[in-house]
């Protein structure tokens, strides 16, 4: 194998394949990229198993096809402190040279026929949905989602398909998110995608694309890529027995002010109490050391009767970047139950915390 290619394209499809390769055992051949060049186009794969890529460079110079595989990190960190020129990568017995004018690079290589097979889409199910629409109800229930849960599906998000919506859902047992999109859907089912999956569609799913299922894998590919993850099969929580259904007050608040309180109490701790009146809110928070901050926002609240709220910093903050709309609504029956916030169709249920 033989090709040139300019040096920023190559580093931006390497660092962005170097996500889904074996970090913690480089003597396998999945902590390595593979690299096929064939006519006028250079394809990259990379996988741990769990998730995978295919990503295509196309109109570049390759004096003769074949292919090759590199150690992940090792190539990134080649390609990343050469010159933005163009790059020759050639095989040359068991070995891929990388060179640049004076500069050569001597990287072993694994066999390229010990490279996995990547899942076909022959047989499974296409999910009618747009990829943009996906990517940004995914994102908007992302930090809600667990990370290293015994209760693996807690580590990704369930998506529930009903005929006329679907719900978006995570939950790290202290919140859970529900984002609501509209869509007509011609069946009714469930998909829950791990967390580490939704973080690298975001990262592809802006293009046109087709979308596959089966009850184990979700495959994603168009023209310029082919991305697969494995799902999770464990039975996701009953989550609409979470949500309460009736509250006692609610009270709509403006985003912005509310958001520039809470990054002013963050500096000091990451808990706060919030003390709801009837002509203010006062935000209070006290930190292991002792450090003490408190600010207040005037307000008309109507309240039917006072109280505060005891929850972490992060998930109002969280939820509060994660909407469009100028204003939110929080809903709550006892300082001591689950209290919901909500705008649009983000909404999200938090349990207090014990200050």
């Amino acid at each position: 194998m033989k090709l040139s290619i300019n040096k920023n394209t190559l580093e931006s499809a390497i660092i962005l394949c170097n996500a889904y390769v074996e970090k913690k055992d480089s003597s396998t051949i999945t902590s390595h990229l593979l690299f096929e060049a064939n006519e006028d186009k250079l394809t990259i794969k990379a996988t741990d198993f769990e998730i995978g890529i295919n990503y295509k460079i196309k109109k570049i110079r390759i004096e003769s096809s074949g292919f090759a595989t590199a150690n992940a990190k090792s190539i990134v960190d080649v390609i990343k402190n050469l010159n933005n020129e163009e790059v020759t990568l050639e095989t040359i017995d068991n070995f891929l040279f990388i060179r640049q004018k004076s500069t050569k690079y001597k990287l072993p290589m694994f066999n390229h026929e010990d490279f996995p097979n990547f899942p076909q889409t022959e047989g499974k199910n296409k999910f009618d949905i747009d990829s943009s629409d996906l990517s940004r109800s995914l994102k908007k229930i992302l930090p809600s989602i667990d990370t290293n849960n015994p209760k693996y599906s807690l580590n990704g998000a369930f998506l529930d398909i009903k005929t006329e919506k679907i719900n978006f859902v995570g939950t790290d047992t202290r919140r859970l998110a529900i984002y609501t999109l509209e869509k007509n859907n011609d069946q009714e089912f469930h998909i829950c995608i791990p967390k580490k999956a939704i973080t690298e569609m975001q990262k592809l799913f802006y293009e046109k694309i087709e979308i596959f299922y089966d009850e184990n894998m979700l495959i994603a590919k168009n023209d310029n890529f082919e991305f697969f993850t494995k799902l999770i099969n464990d039975k996701f929580p009953d989550y609409e027995k979470v949500v309460p259904k009736q509250f006692k007050q609610e009270i709509i608040l403006q985003t912005e002010d509310f958001i520039d309180s809470l990054k002013k109490i963050s500096v000091v701790t990451e808990k706060l109490k919030i003390h709801f009146l009837r002509n203010k809110i006062i935000f209070e928070g006290i930190s292991l050391d002792n450090m003490e901050a408190k600010t207040e926002l005037d307000m008309e609240l109507n309240l039917e009767e006072e109280f505060a709220l005891s929850v972490k910093i992060k998930y109002l903050l969280d939820f509060l970047s994660s909407i469009e709309e100028n204003e939110f609504k929080i809903s709550i029956n006892e300082p001591n139950l689950a209290f919901v916030v909500s705008s649009g169709k983000l909404e999200m249920v938090i349990m207090p915390m014990i200050l």
